[in-house]
């Protein structure tokens, strides 16, 4: 039976012998991973082209690498070193200590099991209960639904990710913390993206016209609380922490596009698109939703949580954000 808490990831594979490469996209099928087959002229652009990945397959005897395959592992894990490059062996010869240092699993033909297991490990470390992703992608539907009120909202299929890489160039940041779990929530998008939408009039009358990057940030801001707030409200206990405190987002906008939480952790991704159903063929707005449980993360706790909450009853308390 197919595990449910397991989400599909994207790895970025540089295989070039047919008989391996249908026998890996095989097994990324199988693994729940979402191959991207490219070749080795390409596979830098690649990254460039996606922020969302999760690891890279690639073949010792890859043609094309200058001056061969371990050089380019060691220029991708120069530009991502938090994405594991798996490392198929055709040679017997030993890897230096430098050599290896980029590579998180080495394997040869015919050892899928081994390659498996170090999938598990590297990518799929951290699972995510079915029931937590899908009233994720519920509450937050609702809240975009309500600050974009003219707008059709589709969630994708939710992945997890190991790039730490931001979409666009507005992000916000807000705290998370339970008693299941502590982290942060992001919302991140293009800022001409954004502006375009709400000149569209995807979002409520008024709003729209040459909008400067601070009510920009003060819009995603707004969204991001809207969703911060369902979330507490569906998942954190009211007597949770004695000690709560309000929590502010943060916005971030600069130019390397990169943050660290201090975890090599798998992050929970939704991509949300918010088009315009009077026009479909105006452009679309893309607002991606970010996870990270890098301070505290127990399914387990998630579950007696919400075995708990379905048995209590209302109190008829309203809480306003």
């Amino acid at each position: 039976m197919p595990d449910p808490t397991r989400l599909e990831a994207k790895v970025l594979l540089l295989e070039h012998d047919a008989v391996q490469y249908e026998a890996l996209m095989a097994f990324c099928a199988e693994a729940g991973l979402v191959a991207l087959p490219r070749g080795a002229a390409n596979a830098l652009a690649t990254l460039a082209e996606h922020e969302d990945l999760a690891g890279v397959l690639l073949a010792e005897d890859l043609p094309g690498c200058e001056p061969d395959a371990l050089g380019l592992a060691r220029s991708l894990h120069r530009l991502r070193p938090e994405l594991p490059t798996f490392f198929r062996r055709s040679s017997s010869s030993p890897l230096q200590p430098e050599q290896a240092a980029v590579l998180r699993h080495v394997w040869s033909v015919g050892d899928l099991d081994g390659l498996r297991s170090a999938v598990e490990r590297a990518i799929f470390s951290l699972r995510y209960p079915s029931e937590l992703v899908k009233g994720i992608i519920e509450l937050t539907t609702q809240s975009l639904n309500s600050m974009f009120p003219y707008a059709e909202v589709s969630a994708e299929l939710p992945y997890v990710v190991h790039d730490r890489i931001i979409y666009g160039e507005v992000s916000t940041l807000i705290p998370i913390e339970s008693t299941w779990c502590r982290g942060y929530m992001m919302l991140q998008t293009e800022e001409n993206s954004l502006r375009q939408g709400l000149i569209q009039g995807l979002s409520h009358a008024g709003i729209g016209g040459d909008l400067g990057f601070r009510e920009l940030n003060n819009l995603l801001g707004e969204t991001t609380n809207l969703i911060w707030g369902a979330f507490k409200n569906r998942y954190i206990p009211p007597h949770a922490f004695a000690n709560a405190q309000i929590q502010v987002p943060l916005v971030i906008n600069h130019q390397h596009k990169y943050m660290s939480f201090g975890s090599q952790d798998p992050q929970l991704c939704i991509r949300y698109t918010l088009s315009d159903p009077q026009r479909p063929g105006t452009p679309h707005l893309l607002i991606v939703q970010r996870f990270i449980f890098n301070l505290l993360w127990s399914p387990e706790g998630f579950a007696e949580f919400s075995a708990q909450a379905q048995q209590a009853t209302p109190t008829g308390e309203l809480e306003l954000f």
